[in-house]
């Protein structure tokens, strides 16, 4: 385990060891990544790594709870702005779509290396990932309920509209033809003609995109520091 009581372990070289993993996990996956790649891409001998790191899969964990505890707050922030089930789609898929974009590799791990962690390890993710599928089921049964959304199988829907946004992660690349608050507005209308919705987003009267891809940023403010 890493021990967070020694300075040096909360220092620059721990936040380059959690950069470099996130860095090679998402470039060739977890299984594929080995101890000595890490410590090269982080510039420290094998040896030094294990002052910094317990398991290989310790770092994993780390990775992805740090990141989906990040990214629930940020979707918590931005839903708790709403009681319209509408606006609250809206506003999840934002932030889904700018976490994608922005914290890119981070966001590969968590969305590709459930299946890497051992049971005990499993139960904490999930816990989180519960929690922020949990926000997106509240809205669309609330829509569902209220007649704002037509809706024919409510766990699909949110997977499908989940699985939407984690593709993101793929193919923004910031500076590209696609401005990133164009393209979370475009998912946000897909999210809203899948669920049926009256409204499109012209209609809402939300603010634009650029403040939920803000409360992202902010979110991940020292993320692998």
């Amino acid at each position: 385990m890493i021990d967070r009581a020694d300075p040096k372990a909360n220092g620059v070289s721990r936040g380059r060891v959690i950069q470099a993993a996130t860095q090679l996990f998402a470039k060739k996956g977890f299984a594929a990544t080995g101890i000595r790649e890490i410590a090269e891409n982080a510039g420290l001998s094998t040896s030094s790594l294990y002052h910094y790191m317990g398991t290989k899969e310790e770092l994993l964990l780390q990775i992805m709870t740090d990141g989906l505890t990040r990214f629930v707050a940020a979707a918590m922030a931005a839903v708790a702005e709403w009681t319209d089930p509408a606006c609250q789609i809206v506003a999840l898929t934002r932030v889904h779509v700018a976490a994608e974009a922005t914290v890119r590799e981070p966001s590969v791990v968590i969305d590709n290396e459930v299946r890497s962690l051992s049971p005990p390890a499993l139960a904490a993710v999930l816990r989180l990932r519960d929690q922020y599928e949990g926000l997106w089921g509240s809205a669309l049964e609330q829509g569902s309920s209220s007649g704002t959304f037509v809706i024919g199988d409510l766990k699909l829907t949110r997977l499908a509209l989940l699985e939407m946004c984690n593709g993101v992660a793929r193919w923004f690349h910031e500076g590209g033809p696609l401005a990133l608050p164009d393209v979370a507005d475009t998912f946000a209308s897909l999210a809203l003609a899948m669920v049926r919705s009256s409204r499109s987003i012209d209609d809402l009267g939300m603010r634009s995109a650029d403040h939920e891809i803000s409360l992202v940023v902010r979110a991940y403010a020292g993320f692998a520091e």
